[in-house]
């Protein structure tokens, strides 16, 4: 059975019990927006990524925007605090590094295995008492397979079952202007190299809707933070992040919500130029002209819990790195 940080969560739990009588007193006065993300935090939290390739550990520093995307970070981070992250792998290594994806796998021997990520969630929360900010919620019946293969779960001391109206889904509410979300001051785009941003697995022609929480205050619902009606194909994020290596795709920023920046890209470009490095001495053996990466088909949301997505076996590729490139932690320097 994978061993959890219970000492590191449950500090984090206390930090998260000040913020939230800091959050209740904030309510009683009157304060209507998603106040609870504030806290005693600051705007710029910072987080250190270690990665590990070929034997070397790069440590790249991160600021995050709680101005811009405050519930991407305070998810990114509740992850991090919860040791999520530490062991994946970058996962998919695109266009010459442009994309680094991670996350979502680690390796079992030489293949790359996909962490449960709904299955872990519950596992923290039900084995160690942590509790992750929930902002997506499903109807039951979206999810009765599911629940029906995992047995109705509890959650903050809920039952739910597929007669449920209000089902956490532990996924994220997307913080970006094609999701409606036009007021959050965005702090960071894609027109900047070592851009940190969530990203998303298809979800093909499915029409499933949600109910969410808008850190916005819900401005397209009559200024409701709570609303129903979001596609869940915008409200799908979970735990994998890219890295943005490139500039000037500012496109990016109406599908994804770039949260964090690189505090210094000369970490990063370290780590981008030992890849380099290693790749001069490598042969071209698929012949498709990209000696770093070996294209792989896999499955993909073979977990998640809506049931047409997960039914639907809809099939991705990821570019893998040959030598494989580890997230050793993720560690939160900055509240």
């Amino acid at each position: 059975m994978e061993e959890f940080p219970v000492r590191e969560i449950t500090e984090v739990n206390m930090k998260k019990s000040m913020r939230l009588l800091a959050v209740l007193a904030t309510a009683a006065i009157g304060v209507t927006s998603v106040a609870f993300f504030a806290g005693c935090d600051t705007d710029t939290p910072e987080v250190t990524i270690t990665y590990e390739f070929n034997g070397t550990a790069y440590e790249v520093e991160y600021v995050l925007s709680r101005k811009g995307s405050p519930q991407t970070v305070q998810h990114f981070i509740e992850l991090a605090d919860a040791g999520y992250y530490n062991g994946t792998v970058i996962h998919d290594y695109q266009s010459g590094g442009i994309f680094l994806y991670g996350g979502a796998y680690t390796l079992n021997g030489d293949e790359l295995e996909e962490k449960d990520y709904w299955t872990e969630l519950r596992n923290y929360e039900k084995e160690h008492g942590f509790t992750f900010t929930q902002t997506v919620f499903a109807k039951g019946k979206d999810i009765a397979g599911y629940l029906a293969e995992e047995g109705a779960y509890v959650s903050g001391g809920e039952t739910y079952t597929a007669e449920s109206e209000k089902v956490p889904l532990y996924t994220l509410h997307g913080e970006f202007s094609g999701n409606g979300v036009t007021t959050n001051s965005k702090t960071y785009r894609h027109n900047q190299k070592g851009i940190l941003a969530m990203a998303y697995t298809g979800k093909g022609t499915d029409n499933t809707t949600v109910r969410t929480v808008r850190s916005d205050g819900g401005a397209n619902n009559n200024n409701q933070a709570e609303q129903d009606g979001d596609h869940y194909s915008t409200n799908c994020a979970t735990s994998i992040f890219y890295t943005f290596t490139g500039e000037g795709r500012t496109d990016l920023d109406a599908t994804n919500t770039a949260f964090g920046v690189t505090k210094d890209y000369e970490q990063l470009q370290e780590l981008l130029d030992a890849i380099v490095d290693y790749t001069a001495n490598l042969e071209d053996t698929d012949g498709d002209g990209n000696v770093f990466t070996s294209t792989q088909s896999f499955l993909a949301n073979r977990y998640d819990p809506i049931d047409s997505v997960r039914n639907a076996k809809i099939s991705t590729e990821y570019n893998v790195p040959v030598q494989p490139i580890t997230i050793k932690t993720v560690k939160v320097t900055k509240y």
